[in-house]
């Protein structure tokens, strides 16, 4: 039996032995597991971002510029684009968080692996892998930074947090999203990284101000090194993304705090306060040979980066001064903290009076990121909104394990008032925790920054339980080990990982968010774009273009385009489209440059107000020549319908003025469920309505009238008739317009038109702009779509692009004093679609009248973009028809497209006369074309729906 036990004792020894190993490198087999899922995760969908023609398609609008931004490095390599004179038509823009370190070490990449020469192939994939694999080596600091509070266990925590949390961090790294998020959050990792190192060290060392006097650099070069390398890895976020000059705000946080917490605690702030105005030197002294604004700008290099930072230095200096002279004088160390706070808030209102244009530049700055709310314009954009539901919205992404990490820093807090010198490194890590969450509760892009404070929280969870937990006793003995000490660490698991893990919330995610973006639906346009309208420089006369697609130009800051150059409208959301697919030159884009100035041309009421503003707005050049309006812009009920209001500046009108939402209140949340959108009269007759839904056509009053619950005009909501329960119940078709009138009149929750294309007052046509294309996938009106059957008016092409032209001139003859209507049917060759132009005239009392025409029915192949003008999509199948229904007398005739385009300025005549009557058993057909029609529906030809995908 003794040799028995003497065997199994020495197994056990064998298996403590191992055991011994393990607990020293378990930490390295389990992160690297966790970084290959992370990476295996955001490229599982790797193809669904590369298209049938091998061009990237991306998620979002941004990574389309950073393409752009990663080629010219490659063309141009090592140099970034110091400006860029194809999109902000006609200024120009510096996208100066575009075409940053981030693209030019992409490029840098792209490079290698293609040994010097990179095929477009190569740069795709790169850029499509590019944030999978930084979000990969977030781990590393991650892991870091989690060990510093956890220890080793604490840091694998932390890495999980990281590797399964399914927020913003999740959706901005996939594979697919090429843009700098994900590399803010790796930058800001090794800067807390090297900021905690250095905070620790300075503890540690104690550097005073008498070391330097007596040169005793030995003592604290440790202090000094950690320092510089601390402001080199700023310098580094902020080249990834200028707008990372907020952590020099959460710095000085954490410097107020800590110091103040120092001294108090009988400690000089000198020991923290040293090295950090050196980091902060450094950081000035090496971002300023990349300053290019000598204003305060957060988007650019500006010298608000270095001026910040020496602020920052200086108040380090001035607090640890300031607690030299309070202990010199015997005062009070626990006043020290209220007066550094007095004399901070003096200085505030100094400069409120002295400098009062800074004071404002920092405050709306704070109220963007911290103020807790949303402006307009903010709402408009999806990473610039807050959370409507904030504890949905983080369980959602965290679990429990934002609460636990809540859990961690409040205990943090506490031993840092408890403590009789508290560690620095936890005051900072707090610090930017707490922040972090301000600024998340604000705009939740900010949430791919959280996910480090709560992978740190819980990481000081795990240390703090483990007090209670004795694993060095297993680690020498494994006999010791209690069932408690297994459910403590499984119960620690299933706490913070458990909820996401279960619902399989990260997998989600990803399926969802790996999915391309709207490019798909503008693929088509983009592409007729390139090949069918006059390169930039040529429209006019098809001279070749000056300008080189990747070429180098001054930063001017206002680009001089001259004749033959031009610019596309459409909603900022689209401007990288055009500039990098349809290799266009926009003018609004996602920098939100010129967002003003295509909200007051899209929301015109009158075309000539509408010509005025881009005569105004856009003058060099050709000024703009093509506009494109998508199907969310042209729809009451889309996400993307009223947001223009929230931008334009011209006409006083909010989204309430163009657009009803229609729809429930749910009965289990209480809240307003929108279900279609209505449009009101100012919304039909604005620009981007009477363009896509109208092609440019007069368009008569309806005969429906719509019947709402309740209406609030003023807010523009309305809800569904109570027990709506039938099509019948929703809307009701009249006999006549008159009758809709009368009905609208005497019942103040009943609406007239608003849907299928029915105004309550006559919309008049166009004469300045025509419709040239229409492509991507087809989709009916959100009003439609509830009632569930086929569209009464057809189907609509996602994007239609429009030609502003000179017209031709129309001068006819007819019955004196009666109304003249023009009509021709057009029609979209590429889908087989037709539609009625038709537009009205009044004569005088000599039976003259003028009308001016953007449509022509001959001369097509005489015009292309090799002649500087476009190919256009959508011709006429018949000459235009001319009636006046009251003579009645008709006539025809055809107008060229030298005339439309102004190549030819000869008027087109027109004589109308009353048919004559022939004998009885004729041919009593006439020539004439009955145009709109009183419905006000698009007259629109059967044909195979391709639906939207």
């Amino acid at each position: 039996m003794s040799q028995r036990f003497e065997a199994i004792e020495e197994r056990l020894d064998d298996y403590e032995s191992q055991i011994d190993t393990v607990y020293r490198l378990y930490h390295i087999p389990v992160l690297a597991a966790l970084m290959a899922f992370m990476l295996w995760i955001r490229v599982r969908h790797y193809s669904n971002h590369v298209g049938s023609d091998g061009r990237p398609l991306y998620r979002g609008n941004d990574p389309y510029y950073h393409y752009r931004s990663t080629r010219y490095v490659v063309e141009h390599y090592p140099f970034t684009m110091p400006f860029d004179p194809w999109t902000g038509f006609d200024a120009g823009t510096r996208a100066g968080q575009f075409g940053t370190i981030f693209d030019q070490v992409v490029a840098t990449a792209a490079m290698i692996v293609g040994l010097g020469s990179p095929s477009e192939s190569t740069i795709i994939a790169t850029t499509l892998l590019t944030a999978p694999v930084i979000a990969t080596l977030c781990a590393i600091p991650m892991y870091v930074i989690g060990r510093r509070l956890g220890g080793r266990f604490g840091g694998i925590i932390a890495v999980v947090v990281l590797a399964l949390s399914a927020g913003q961090f999740l959706t901005r790294s996939v594979v697919g999203t090429y843009d700098h998020h994900v590399a803010e959050v790796l930058a800001t990792l090794v800067a807390l990284v090297f900021g905690m190192v250095m905070v620790t060290v300075a503890q540690r060392d104690r550097p005073i101000y008498e070391f330097f006097r007596t040169r005793e650099f030995e003592l604290i070069g440790d202090s000094l090194k950690w320092a510089a390398a601390f402001g080199a890895s700023l310098v580094v976020a902020v080249l990834v993304w200028p707008p990372a000059v907020f952590l020099f705000g959460i710095f000085a946080v954490f410097l107020l705090v800590h110091l103040s917490v120092e001294f108090v605690r009988g400690h000089s702030p000198d020991h923290v306060a040293i090295p950090s105005a050196i980091a902060m030197v450094v950081f000035a002294v090496l971002v300023s040979p990349f300053v290019v604004s000598m204003g305060l700008d957060v988007t650019d290099y500006s010298l608000l980066h270095p001026l910040f930072a020496l602020a920052v230095a200086g108040g380090a200096t001035f607090m640890a001064g300031i607690a030299r002279l309070w202990e010199s004088r015997d005062l009070p160390r626990i006043a020290y903290p209220v007066g550094i706070l007095g004399m901070g808030l003096v200085g505030v209102a100094v400069i409120a009076v002295v400098l009062p244009d800074v004071f404002d530049f920092f405050v709306s700055q704070f109220r963007r990121v911290a103020g807790l709310g949303t402006t307009d314009t903010a709402a408009t954009i999806g990473e610039a909104q807050s959370p409507s539901n904030p504890v949905s919205f983080f369980y959602g992404n965290y679990g429990f394990a934002l609460y636990t990490a809540i859990g961690g820093f409040l205990l943090l807090s506490y031993r840092t008032l408890a403590d009789e010198r508290p560690r620095a490194e936890h005051v900072l890590i707090t610090v930017f925790a707490a922040i972090m969450l301000l600024f998340t509760l604000t705009q939740l892009r900010f949430d791919y920054y959280l996910v480090i404070a709560v992978g740190a929280g819980n990481a000081y969870v795990v240390s703090w339980i483990y007090q209670f937990v004795d694993l060095d006793n297993v680690r020498e003995d494994i006999r010791t080990v209690k069932p408690y000490q297994t459910l403590i660490v499984v119960a620690i698991l299933f706490v913070i990982a458990g909820p996401l893990v279960a619902t399989g919330a990260t997998v989600t995610t990803v399926d969802r968010a790996s999915q391309p973006g709207e490019m798909g639906q503008w693929t088509e346009s983009l592409d007729w774009l390139s090949e069918e309208t006059p390169e930039v420089g040529s429209y006019g006369s098809g001279d070749d273009p000056r300008l080189d697609f990747y070429g180098t130009y001054e930063n001017t800051g206002d680009f001089e385009y001259e004749a033959g150059e031009y610019g596309v409208l459409a909603w900022w959301d689209y401007g990288h489209y055009i500039t990098t697919r349809g290799e266009r030159v926009p003018v609004a884009n996602p920098f939100q440059q010129h967002a003003t100035e295509s909200a007051d041309f899209l929301l015109a009421a009158e075309e000539d107000e509408a010509i005025e503003i881009l005569e105004e707005d856009q003058p060099e050049g050709e000024s703009v020549r093509y506009v494109m309006v998508d199907y969310q812009l042209g729809y009451a009920g889309t996400r993307k319908y009223g947001a223009p209001t929230a931008f334009e500046s011209r006409h006083n009108v909010s989204s309430s003025d163009v657009g009803i939402s229609v729809g429930q209140q749910n009965p289990q949340t209480g809240q307003f469920q929108p279900l279609y959108g209505a449009h009101t009269q100012r919304g039909y007759e604005s620009m981007r309505v009477r363009m896509y839904q109208f092609h440019g056509s007069a368009r008569e009053p309806g005969t429906i009238t719509l019947n709402f619950g309740q209406y609030s005009e003023e807010g523009g909501v309305a809800t569904l008739p109570e027990d709506a329960t039938t099509v019948d119940d929703i809307y009701e078709q009249h006999d006549s317009v008159e009758a809709a009138r009368e009905a609208a009149e005497n019942d103040p929750t009943v609406f007239r038109g608003g849907v299928f294309g029915q105004p309550s007052e006559r919309v008049e046509a166009l004469e300045h702009f025509r419709l040239v294309h229409a492509g991507g996938p087809v989709a009916s009106s959100p009003f439609d779509r509830v009632l569930g059957q086929q569209p009464v008016n057809g189907y609509d092409e996602w994007v239609k692009t429009f030609e502003r032209v000179d017209g031709a001139t129309v001068e006819g003859t007819g019955p004196a004093n009666t109304e003249v209507q023009a009509s021709v049917e057009m029609e979209i060759r590429s889908t087989g679609q037709t539609f009625i132009y038709t537009q009205y005239a009044e004569t005088d009392a000599d039976g003259s009248f003028e009308m001016t025409l953007p449509y022509s029915t001959t001369g097509y192949d005489e015009y292309g973009p090799e002649t500087g003008h476009t190919n256009v999509d959508v011709r006429a199948n018949s000459s235009y028809q001319f009636i006046a229904p009251e003579a009645p007398a008709i006539g025809t005739t055809d107008v060229t497209e030298a005339q439309v385009v102004g190549d030819d300025d000869t008027p087109v005549t027109v004589e109308l006369q009353t048919p004559q009557i022939q004998p009885s058993g004729g041919n009593n057909e006439s020539d004439s074309t009955d145009g709109d029609g009183g419905s006000g529906g698009d007259t629109r030809s059967s044909r195979t729906v391709r639906t939207a995908e």
